[in-house]
């Protein structure tokens, strides 16, 4: 447990405080202190469950930006006290790896301990593979490279970057470990709608893979995230203003963590320890300066237009505003609703499906990402980080209005209404 804050006196006290406040929040880095990791205990016990039962293996899928790499980093220090010792791995794939570049990753931190001359060293594995490395290789190598006291847990992280040839290895190698029932655990992470885009799903891997779907973050875990820190910081929120940062974030936990350590910088810069909807408002219009570049040029060349009759702003808003399934899909029909209310008049899907089809075409940059067939499509944000940051922009133009805003606040509120604000001027 923490000791507690003093309060702050002078301006370097104040300096400080803020400074601890960037270090404790991280919306750009996945977290790596057990303490401060929130939610995901069903993730969680299942790549627990994984690594205990031998032979068997994971795959961690869901979309981008969810905390697939903060849970692979986590969960080792997470693990309850056994008698045998995790040894975590983690390694992560590039766009030009292959499966024997990936091993080799591998191989480099694994020492094993040799006798040269009368004396005994320890050196790479990697240094006796100067060539291609099998999966029979890998199998070999796992089997006698670790004591029996030892559970290896190796992470390949943005498996989704790599080859066809890469997976089908990889699924090779998986089966071969599940065989021999070797005393190794293979956690493969990657961005995907189900196990067959990151691994080729046959029968025979079924048995040996868990398949475990990383979903967006629920209301609870998103308030995990805020009250885990406060403390820390001696700081609190009221219920309001962390309603309002939840609602926001959209089960993003980078946003979650943005828009709480903008909320906190912007109190401390008032001098005060108590975050109210203020300083949230405050840290909207600092998240939206804080966006990356990428983001922002990407959401401009969206909306795009030279005609004020197009309505692409008021679309993407609504597209943003739209209830999701846990993989962040929304059918044109839960676009309505949210159009309704930014336009101030009914609408019908005619009235924006030209819209989401130049939505996902490369004129608008494909903001959007189209899921299933004719008739029953469903749509996505190509960038998940891009819906927080337009419902934000759609905030600070007051495209959102007064109140909407109050209903945003209220704790009793599980999203946005469908309430009717005035006409927009576009």
């Amino acid at each position: 447990m923490s000791a507690p804050v003093a309060y702050p006196r002078t301006n370097e006290d104040w300096n400080v405080l803020s400074y601890e406040a960037s270090q404790i929040f991280s919306p750009s880095a996945p977290v790596d202190e057990a303490d401060l990791f929130a939610g995901r205990q069903t993730q969680l016990n299942k790549l627990i469950e994984t690594v205990l039962e031998k032979g068997k293996h994971a795959i961690l899928y869901g979309e981008r930006g969810v905390g697939k790499t903060s849970l692979a980093k986590v969960f080792r220090l997470l693990f309850p006290a056994i008698v045998k010792k995790v040894i975590l791995l983690r390694e992560q794939a590039d766009r030009d790896d292959t499966f024997t570049s990936i091993w080799r990753k591998v191989f480099k931190d694994i020492e094993v301990q040799i006798r040269e001359n009368g004396v005994e060293t320890k050196v790479a594995l990697a240094d006796f593979y100067e060539k291609e490395i099998t999966p029979d290789d890998v199998r070999r190598e796992l089997e006698r490279s670790f004591s029996l006291n030892e559970i290896p847990v190796i992470i390949i992280d943005e498996f989704d970057r790599t080859s066809p040839e890469t997976r089908k290895a990889t699924a090779s190698m998986v089966k071969d470990l599940s065989d021999y029932t070797v005393n190794a655990t293979v956690i493969i992470v990657g961005v995907a709608d189900d196990i067959g885009e990151i691994l080729d799903e046959h029968e025979s891997l079924r048995r040996c893979i868990e398949q475990i779907h990383m979903p967006r973050m629920s209301n609870d875990e998103m308030k995990e995230v805020i009250n885990k820190r406060l403390p820390r910081l001696g700081m609190k929120i009221d219920r309001d203003s962390l309603w309002k940062i939840v609602v926001l974030s959209r089960g993003l936990p980078s946003y979650v963590h943005l828009l709480g350590m903008c909320a906190v910088q912007a109190a401390i810069d008032n001098r005060r320890l108590n975050i109210t909807e203020s300083d949230v408002d405050s840290a909207v219009h600092r998240a939206i300066e804080k966006s990356r570049e990428s983001v922002q040029k990407e959401y401009a060349a969206a909306i795009h237009t030279n005609r004020e009759d197009t309505l692409f702003k008021e679309v993407l808003l609504a597209c943003a505003l739209a209830r999701t399934d846990d993989r962040g899909l929304f059918s044109p029909n839960a676009v309505i609703g949210p159009l309704t209310s930014i336009l101030g008049r009914d609408v019908k899907i005619a009235n924006f499906q030209n819209h989401l089809k130049k939505f996902i075409g490369a004129e608008r940059g494909k903001i959007l990402i189209r899921k299933g067939k004719e008739r029953a499509y469903k749509f996505r944000f190509r960038d998940p980080m891009m819906q927080p940051y337009i419902i934000m922009r759609g905030v600070e133009g007051k495209m959102v209005d007064a109140t909407s805003l109050d209903v945003l606040s209220s704790p009793e509120q599980p999203e946005l209404p469908n309430v009717r604000p005035q006409p927009s001027s576009q």
